[in-house]
């Protein structure tokens, strides 16, 4: 570190002894020793705080390469809109329930006078579980393309014209 070499330290240990002194060298090298030791922890915090920040701004710069947050923020705002839409369904003012007097199973429109269902008829059963009524089949001849109307039928008989109408009036 300070590149120091071993003679140089007992260099520095003969000279203290000789200003300290015999009595109080063993005092002044245990004071020494906790300052050392104070100075090597406060340089290993500083140490991992540098690295700490080092990972930190990596972390962000990876997140910044990965991608745009902007598409994670959109759709956070449309769930947002749609919870706001749904809340604002439930609390409608115009909106006021059921009609008074209607109890679960009660039908929901009166029944049309034309219909009468029919006896086999279950409300409970799925609509595709009751009986289908057969599909009419229509049989018809292809058009013809011909101008002469179908044997055994009439032609049309034709129109007065609008001038004939206001000769007769």
């Amino acid at each position: 570190m300070f590149d120091i070499s071993f003679w140089e330290l007992a260099m520095i240990g003969v000279v203290a002894l000789i200003v300290v002194g015999p009595e109080r060298m063993p005092g002044l090298a245990r004071t020494a020793g906790l300052w050392l030791g104070k100075a090597r922890r406060m340089l290993a915090e500083v140490k991992a705080e540098v690295d700490r920040e080092l990972q930190l701004d990596e972390l962000k710069q990876s997140l910044r390469q990965q991608g745009d947050l902007s598409g994670a923020k959109e759709i956070t705002d449309q769930m947002k809109s749609l919870r706001d839409d749904i809340q604002a369904e439930f609390n409608d003012p115009d909106d006021l329930g059921p009609p008074p007097g209607w109890r679960p199973g009660m039908p929901t429109a009166p029944q049309l006078p034309e219909w009468n269902p029919p006896p086999d008829y279950d409300p409970h059963l799925p609509l595709d579980a009751l009986p289908q009524a057969p599909t009419p089949v229509l049989l018809q001849k292809p058009a013809t393309t011909s101008a002469s109307p179908p044997p055994g039928v009439a032609p049309p008989s034709p129109s007065p014209s609008p001038a004939a109408v206001d000769q007769s009036s």
